[in-house]
């Protein structure tokens, strides 16, 4: 077993036990209060599991299977990935007006971790990858684009409610959308603003977990 997979494995355990118990709270909450209106927080969450899932398919099968593997399987993660930062934008949902404020704001502030870190964890082991095969110079490269790619991601799916599949179902209309919210530059400065903003969150938690976690990256 390679070094990463281990890692994976050593870590997957927690990620499970954490996952069923911020699920217990969310089900709870909705049995208390008999309310199912943050329902929708359970799809975003598979949502943000989904590049997890991705990422640990290259990572299993890459060796196996080649290059194109490789950069097939990663294009479907990085496609997806956004859905994982993307929960942090769900707190706009949280009714100020509701006597229950304070546990639907903890309850989607767990969720929408969990979420990021299951995007953050696929990140790690992307990076990983791609530093076996092209070395960490180019890891870092595709690491940095990739969470640029998803801060841009992330203001598509909350500001223009743009879905990941739309690149296949609406492929012209979507890349058209894409490039009139970036393009001139001097006529969107919100668009760049949430992407360098998003992008620095996503960095930040990166580095805080990558720290936090004490172990570095020895190769295969």
């Amino acid at each position: 077993m390679d070094f990463r997979s281990d890692w994976f494995s050593r870590h997957s355990g927690m990620l499970f036990w954490v996952t069923l118990i911020s699920l217990g709270a969310f089900f709870l909450r909705n049995q208390l209060v008999q309310d199912h209106s943050y329902n929708f927080l359970l799809w975003n969450l598979f949502l943000g599991f989904v590049p997890l899932f991705f990422a640990w398919l290259v990572d299993r099968f890459e060796a196996r299977f080649g290059a194109w593997f490789l950069w097939g399987g990663s294009a479907l993660w990085l496609l997806f990935y956004p859905n994982a930062p993307y929960m942090i934008s769900d707190f706009i949902h949280v009714n100020q007006q509701d006597p229950n404020v304070l546990y639907d704001a903890l309850m989607i502030f767990n969720i929408a971790m969990l979420s990021i870190f299951y995007g953050l964890y696929s990140l790690r082991i992307m990076r990983d990858v791609f530093d076996a095969r092209y070395g960490s110079k180019i890891a870092n490269m595709i690491i940095a684009a990739s969470i640029i790619l998803a801060a841009f991601g992330v203001y598509l799916g909350r500001i223009l409610r743009l879905n990941s599949w739309d690149v296949f179902t609406q492929p012209l209309k979507t890349f058209k959308l894409i490039f009139d919210h970036l393009f001139p530059f001097g006529d969107n400065p919100q668009t760049w603003l949430l992407v360098i903003i998003f992008s620095g969150l996503q960095l930040f938690l990166l580095v805080l977990v990558h720290g936090l976690n004490g172990d570095t990256k020895t190769g295969r």
